[in-house]
């Protein structure tokens, strides 16, 4: 068989593989906004909806700028190893998250509900002196934010906590 005669042969291959992988591509990427529950805000959403001026909304800003998301995950998957932290999360609870702060890489802990497992001061210390409260912590220390920061970003995480609806979910 010659050279130009197997390049022949794999074209439909080639072409077949394409294909699929655009059928993939749109079938993880593009169908998921067709999708009814990802158009929808349930109670979780609706109390995360902060309002521009809001300490929580300043907080979040504060959160993304220093960049808590590359070490703290929030979403709770449905595994044995996150019972413990609350519900479950589903897409409904992201419908005002933008962008979305899911995170990849869990180093720190989840902090979907953090606001549930830590009081306001807790929060002061850790951001403060993480090993403090955790020893052999990684997490650098937030001592050098503004006290306004500071405040914004506790609000921010006192608010990460499901709405009383549906804490038994």
């Amino acid at each position: 068989m010659s050279g130009q005669s197997k390049e022949r042969f794999m074209k439909p291959f080639i072409i077949g593989a394409s294909l699929l992988f655009f059928i993939g591509v749109a079938a993880t990427v593009v169908l998921p906004f067709y999708d009814e529950v990802m158009q929808r805000e349930n109670a979780n959403a609706a109390i995360k909806n902060y309002s521009i001026d809001s300490p929580e909304y300043r907080g979040r800003q504060v959160y993304i700028r220093e960049g808590c998301h590359t070490c703290h995950t929030q979403f709770v998957r449905p595994v044995k190893a996150d019972s413990s932290l609350g519900p479950v999360s589903v897409p409904e609870d992201y419908y005002h998250d933008y962008p979305h702060l899911l995170g990849s890489v869990r180093t720190g802990s989840d902090l979907t509900w953090v606001g549930t497992r830590w009081n306001e001061q807790w929060h002061r210390v850790h951001l403060n002196n993480p090993r403090q409260v955790f020893p052999g912590s990684t997490m650098p220390s937030y001592n050098y934010l503004s006290d306004q920061d500071t405040e914004d970003l506790i609000a921010y995480l006192m608010s990460l906590k499901p709405a009383p609806s549906t804490e038994g979910r």
